[in-house]
């Protein structure tokens, strides 16, 4: 099996050599390179081949959001996983609308961190139970646009009374299978509205495509 290839980026030394410990006792993954700023990690993923960065957000000559907008404009990038010790809306919106796949915050479990970085590699979304209800309220908050009625906005983007079905249950936390037994559909067709989906969007994955449908009030994320 080949391994999925992890670059930390961190400006803590011994952060990175936690996360680094704390990867290698999976033998799916291996780090194969740690930055102390954002500079270093976008200049390493111009010239390297990664799949998934783990990276902070406070960090001295480029921050984390802004190495994340920089990683994630170029054709065929890694996945972002934002690994922060803060859970602030300040930080949270603006790294997953940079193209962030996931958000942790740093406190979580070993076991977390590892599943995170499997889920962003394979396209679906990360983000820890204890930010997730600042999701709700930073992505309306943040993001609340009134301008056009919800109904012109899915009629101009030509999303399907079957695609706000599948976005409604992906905002309850439902995975692909799950989505595809309550709809009574195949897994394969619901991947096929998945992809649709992100196109009509114009986002990457599974948590782009809940900011998105959340900004534009199309669903609701439900507080848990």
């Amino acid at each position: 099996m080949e391994q999925i290839k992890v670059l930390i980026v961190d400006d803590e030394p011994l952060i990175r050599h936690a996360l680094g410990t704390i990867l290698a006792t999976d033998n799916g993954i291996v780090t194969v390179f740690s930055a102390e700023n954002g500079k270093q990690a976008v200049d390493y993923c111009s010239d390297n081949e990664i799949d998934v960065v783990l990276m902070d957000l406070q960090m001295p000559i480029m921050d984390g959001v802004s190495a994340t907008r920089a990683i994630k404009s170029r054709k065929d990038s890694p996945a972002v996983l934002a690994i922060t010790a803060f859970s602030s809306d300040e930080y949270l919106v603006p790294v997953l609308t940079a193209g962030a796949s996931g958000y942790l915050v740093k406190d979580s479990e070993p076991g977390e961190i590892i599943r995170a970085v499997h889920a962003v590699h394979q396209g679906t979304a990360a983000i820890s139970p204890s930010v997730s209800s600042d999701l709700i309220s930073a992505v309306r908050e943040a993001y609340a646009d009134n301008s056009q009625a919800v109904e012109d906005i899915i009629y101009d983007l030509g999303i399907t009374n079957r695609e706000i079905q599948i976005l409604k249950l992906l905002a309850q936390g439902l995975n692909n299978t799950e989505i595809s037994k309550t709809l009574g559909i195949t897994e394969t067709t619901v991947k096929t509205h998945m992809a649709k989906i992100f196109v009509k969007l114009n986002v990457r994955d599974r948590v782009q495509a809940l900011v998105a449908a959340a900004r534009m009030g199309i669903v609701e994320i439900p507080k848990h």
